[in-house]
């Protein structure tokens, strides 16, 4: 009895399904819905699709992870859903009248709506099923979808194809706003397309098509209380995972134990995945811009690139210290490194509204130009890219390289300042100097007069480092 108790809670506790709303209230996702809503007017109506699960092999499927916007906009984690957004409204009536040949969904449904009030809000998700449910755990359903995602009216899945057509006409919409898919999809959500595809083809005259991406990109790009909260545990964790790695770290370790290490500790501390496959670059690999196959055994006098970031609830870090294998740095290895790390450091005060991203990328360039010129890898300022060849920042959030539209900078953006040097053999300077690749990133704050690096409590002076790495870490512990 004790055994199937376990398993029954497994059950219900997975995390691609189970909605656990005290993460971000209802609020947060309703607010969302209108200021999106706000955006496209009274003569539009937006349709968003979930992911669907995808097969790895077989009969065996990826680890489902939701579209992002789609959770942006709904806060639901399950697949095969759809959500439409009616800024107008439409009459309860004209779904019972359209469920008259169908079935009897709506009526029952529709209940819980008051005759004279406009739907402007419609997911479309799976019903619940026990069978299914004993395999994969609780799913929401529709009347959970109304209770728990506090949606105005919540129908299944299957009825979509039915009814999208008449809450269009019914709308009086001439704009629809829809994500035209980029990747490939199955089940319902590949019905969903084609139905409007279908739609999109037959009522050309009357109807356009928009993408809705800007619009949310401008929304997703300025991170709300809620979201920054979330950014700065995901941040914590991953600091907490390179603070170990620099503890753990010693010659004759491959490279994909660093990475065993640091996903460790971000499942441990609570992170439902890597933001992104982590990067562990050692000696040769160091150069490799996004090198993550992390095979190598890494070598006394090795340096290393660690790339690594938590995702926690949805939302990412992406932090990145480069630190010496045996714990002590070359002296060629610390010339690149102090470049880098000034380069960084000049670049984060400039961090502040109205600063623009094309002028910390030339911050950056200039404080590696002048400090490679110096020590004679490069014979002119404009061979920088050479060995910086890669962006300065990048907007952080739902996605690890999050969504935002060109301009300058404002409150409340999370970015990345992150500069590199990467100098791979064969390059032309003094061989001393091949192999070594520093990258140095941290995540950052926009203020209202200036920034707060959130990633500040990872080490990243070299002697910060250097006596972090005398310490013994929890990667040392043998496996027996």
């Amino acid at each position: 009895m004790k055994n199937l108790k376990i398993i029954f809670l497994v059950l219900i506790s997975i995390p691609i399904f189970a909605q656990d709303l005290d993460l971000l209230p209802i609020s947060f996702f309703k607010s969302n819905r209108e200021s999106l809503m706000s955006a496209i007017g009274n003569d539009a109506i937006a349709i968003f699709y979930s992911n669907s699960l995808k097969t790895r092999s077989n009969d065996v499927e990826y680890r489902f992870k939701q579209d992002n916007n789609f959770y942006y906009l709904t806060g639901l984690e399950e697949p095969d859903a759809v959500l439409v957004l009616v800024p107008a409204g439409f009459s309860p009536s004209i779904l019972k009248l359209a469920g008259k040949a169908t079935g009897k969904y709506y009526d029952i449904t529709l209940d819980t709506v008051k005759s004279d009030l406009k739907i402007r809000e419609v997911l479309f998700l799976k019903e619940r099923d026990s069978l299914r449910e004993v395999w994969t755990g609780r799913t929401l359903g529709t009347k959970g979808a109304t209770e728990k995602l506090g949606f105005q009216l919540a129908l299944p899945i299957d009825e979509f194809k039915t009814l999208i057509r008449t809450i269009i006409f019914a709308s009086r919409a001439k704009t629809i706003y829809f994500p035209y898919p980029t990747g490939c999809y199955e089940g319902n959500v590949k019905e969903v397309i084609e139905t409007l595809e279908s739609i999109l083809n037959s009522q050309r005259s009357r109807l356009q098509f928009s993408d809705p991406t800007p619009i949310l990109a401008r929304m997703r790009m300025i991170k709300k209380p809620e979201e920054i909260e979330l950014i700065k545990k995901a941040v914590n964790i991953t600091v907490k995972a390179h603070r170990q790695i620099m503890m753990s770290c010693e010659p004759g370790m491959y490279e994909y134990e660093i990475q065993a290490l640091a996903e460790y500790v971000f499942t441990k501390l609570g992170s439902e995945y890597p933001a992104f496959p982590s990067i562990i670059g050692s000696g040769e690999n160091s150069v490799i811009l996004h090198y993550s196959s992390n095979r190598k055994k890494i070598k006394d006098g090795d340096l290393i690139v660690v790339d690594i970031g938590a995702e926690y609830h949805n939302y990412c870090a992406d932090v990145t210290r480069t630190i010496p294998a045996n714990g002590k740095f070359t002296q060629e290895q610390r010339e690149i490194y102090e470049i880098v790390l000034k380069a960084q450091e000049e670049t984060i005060k400039m961090v502040r509204p109205g600063a623009s991203f094309i002028d910390l990328q030339l911050k950056a360039r200039e404080v590696i130009a002048d400090g490679l010129l110096k020590l004679g890898v490069i014979k002119d300022k404009n061979e920088v890219g050479k060995y910086f060849m890669h962006g300065v920042t990048h907007h952080l959030g739902l996605d690890v390289h999050d969504v935002g539209i060109p301009g300058n900078l404002e409150p409340n953006m999370v970015i990345t300042i992150e500069p590199g040097i990467y100098i791979p053999a064969g390059s032309d300077c003094d061989p001393k100097y091949w192999n070594i690749g520093v990258r140095i990133e941290d995540d950052v704050l926009v203020t209202d007069k200036g920034c707060v690096v959130l990633s500040s409590d990872a080490p990243k002076t070299i002697e910060e480092i250097e006596r972090l790495m005398k310490r013994r870490g929890i990667g040392n512990e043998p496996i027996d």
